[in-house]
């Protein structure tokens, strides 16, 4: 409690008017509430460093074998950026595994020992008028509080957040070109994540080349669609199963026939074998979902208890190997079959078998 009422105090009284005042109107009482004592030589004060020629630090934390921290301060006005590379000079000469510059109000803290120019090596800024108390507290004490700069424990914490900022610069970078390049190409993935979304939504799916058109701001050309617009069915409303007739006998018949090639998802993939397509489903399906459909197709029995997949082939009678992946599926089975597995695999992640039109 007595850092955050230190803290209070600083915010409730009028800023200090020069470097000295900073020192001890605010930095030597939030050390004091970090554990620091200078009575028993742990603060220094106008520490010299690397002798006569090299200057001295304003203050430096000792522990009980070592220089663990320095503090270099200057006045409230002064502009910190400007000494930046006075203090890295003198912590980086001493060794030491953190240190600061600060005008009292500001404090900018250092890892001086990382790679990188001085902007890659600040971990983090506290401004005692702006941050709030909590979160204030909680970086004083974690960065500069004398059990954690003595135990190591200030350093660990230092680079794990000097990390997490310079991975999160590079995807700010990067996030940018990554979606131009989706955009620019456009990427076939989005192209069919767009037609998935439309098809879900109205009921229809446009053509590729509409839906390029729309992703780079053009205008949308007009297409006569050659494919059909099949309405989407939705689990609820299946129709309870049909008396076989001489159709339906004849749709059996043309199961037998090899196709040329299957729909899925508005995209049109070439076969020669009915297994290529349960492959090729299942393909696609590992390529949109990735592990999670892995995971759900090796939990997979069918009422013999023989597995539909798995990554050891021995275990069944026909494998042959997904695409891009180390699972195997069975692909000892009929036409028929094979086409109910792969309605089976897209109702996994609860796609309707009209998603599938075989060719």
């Amino acid at each position: 409690m007595a850092l955050r009422e230190t803290l209070e105090t600083i915010r409730s009284v009028p800023d200090p008017k020069d470097e000295e005042n900073a020192k001890f109107q605010i930095i030597a009482p939030i050390l004091g509430d970090l554990g620091w004592n200078p009575a028993r030589q742990e603060i220094l004060y106008e520490h010299r460093v690397g002798g006569k020629a090299r200057g001295s630090v304003d203050i430096a934390l000792k522990g009980p074998n070592r220089l663990v921290a320095l503090i270099e301060a200057k006045a409230p006005k002064e502009s910190l950026a400007d000494h930046v590379e006075q203090v890295l000079g003198y912590a980086f000469f001493e060794g030491v595994d953190i240190c600061v510059l600060t005008n009292g109000l500001e404090w900018w803290l250092y890892l001086p020992r990382e790679d990188g120019p001085p902007d890659e090596r600040r971990f983090t800024t506290l401004l005692i008028k702006k941050n709030s108390i909590e979160s204030l507290a909680d970086d004083f004490e974690t960065f500069l509080a004398k059990n954690n700069l003595i135990g190591g424990q200030a350093k660990k914490r230092a680079k794990q957040v000097l990390d997490a900022k310079h991975q999160a610069a590079f995807l700010n970078a990067e996030l940018p070109r990554v979606w131009k390049s989706m955009l620019d190409g456009p990427d076939d993935e989005l192209v069919e994540l767009v037609r998935q979304r439309t098809y879900e939504k109205v009921n229809l799916r446009p053509e590729p080349e509409r839906v390029t058109a729309v992703i780079r701001g053009g205008p949308v050309p007009s297409i006569v669609s050659k494919e059909p617009l099949t309405p989407r069915v939705s689990p609820a409303s299946k129709q309870p199963p049909r008396k076989r007739t001489s159709q339906t006998r004849a749709s059996t018949r043309r199961a037998s026939i090899r196709p040329t090639g299957f729909r899925l998802w508005g995209r049109r993939y070439e076969i020669r074998l009915w297994k290529d397509m349960l492959l090729k489903v299942a393909q696609a399906l590992h390529q949109r979902y990735g592990t999670e459909f892995i995971d759900l197709l090796l939990d997979i029995r069918t009422t013999r208890g023989n597995p539909y997949a798995s990554r050891n082939p021995g275990e069944i009678r026909e494998a042959r190997q997904i695409p891009s992946t180390d699972v195997y599926l069975e692909t000892n089975l009929s036409a028929k079959d094979i086409t109910k597995r792969a309605h089976e695999l897209l109702d996994l992640h609860h796609h309707p078998p009209s998603d599938l039109e075989i060719l």
